[in-house]
């Protein structure tokens, strides 16, 4: 009796199964969005921020800004040459009060603490007219 009823539910099972995968196989995989390292508010012009930011950095990191759809918004990849599997940003965003929002995004960042986090941020600061 056991038998006769465990095959017909493992047969509904495989067959679940293989409609969640062909389900999953047809939509298109999205990766996860990124979460900033750490966000800083700017009272400085917001074009003088992303022409400090994209000013050529200390040997050693390339700088390039990279074109942006949404206006208002800017970003700068800072990318040490010794690591360029380190892919990290700014994103710099024009805020509603005429502040300026900069984000600093970088895949395996440990909570903003890393020495390219902390680089990244001296440098916002600097061109945000703060230390």
């Amino acid at each position: 009796m056991f038998k006769h009823v465990m095959v017909p539910a493992l047969l509904s099972l495989a067959a679940a199964a293989c409609s969640t995968v062909d389900k999953l196989g047809s939509e298109p995989i999205t990766p996860p969005k990124l979460v900033p390292a750490w966000s800083s508010v700017y009272t400085v012009p917001y074009d003088s921020m992303v022409t400090c930011l994209a000013a050529p950095a200390a040997s050693g990191f390339v700088v390039n800004i990279e074109p942006s759809s949404a206006p208002g918004t800017t970003t700068v990849l800072y990318v040490p040459q010794s690591a360029p599997q380190a892919e990290s940003r700014y994103v710099v965003k024009r805020v509603p009060d005429g502040t300026i929002q900069v984000d600093w995004i970088r895949v395996g960042t440990v909570g903003g603490l890393d020495w390219l986090d902390v680089q990244a941020r001296q440098r916002a600061n600097r061109c945000g007219g703060i230390g």
